[in-house]
């Protein structure tokens, strides 16, 4: 279910990216309708993606965590990249925006990463643990 919601979140975030990006870069060329392709059929493959990476980091299942990194990599990457390649005599700022976005963003979604592989070990470890006290057999 979580997993669910985190895909229609991050559709949703795309779709309001679609809109800050007719109203902003537009103007230097940039296809809005190609972009809003690009963006929401990349935003689904990212909330998948980063959520399936978190479940395997969390099983300590490293090759299928590099395999839907790869994919949330991709995905995140992708419609900055169809800005940059497809715009046309953009100024500097725009360049300097589109980088400020992909590290600040970038960084966001590795922390949060992290953090939450670390609280779901630490809340399978709680919960063995439970488990093993449960089957002790008070004297």
């Amino acid at each position: 279910m979580l997993e669910r919601l985190w895909i229609v979140g991050s559709i949703a975030y795309g779709g309001l990216r679609i809109f800050v990006a007719d109203r902003t870069v537009r103007r230097y060329g940039v296809n809005i309708w190609a972009f809003g392709c690009v963006e929401l059929s990349t935003s689904w493959v990212y909330g998948l993606s980063t959520a399936r990476v978190v479940g395997a980091l969390v099983d300590r299942k490293m090759r299928p965590a590099v395999r839907w990194g790869a994919a949330a990599a991709g995905s995140f990457l992708a419609p900055e990249s169809f800005v940059v390649l497809t715009g046309r005599h953009m100024p500097l700022a725009v360049y300097l925006v589109v980088a400020g976005l992909l590290t600040t963003l970038g960084t966001a979604a590795t922390v949060s990463l992290v953090r939450n592989v670390r609280a779901a070990r630490a809340a399978r470890a709680v919960a063995a643990a439970e488990a093993v006290a449960a089957t002790v057999i008070p004297q």
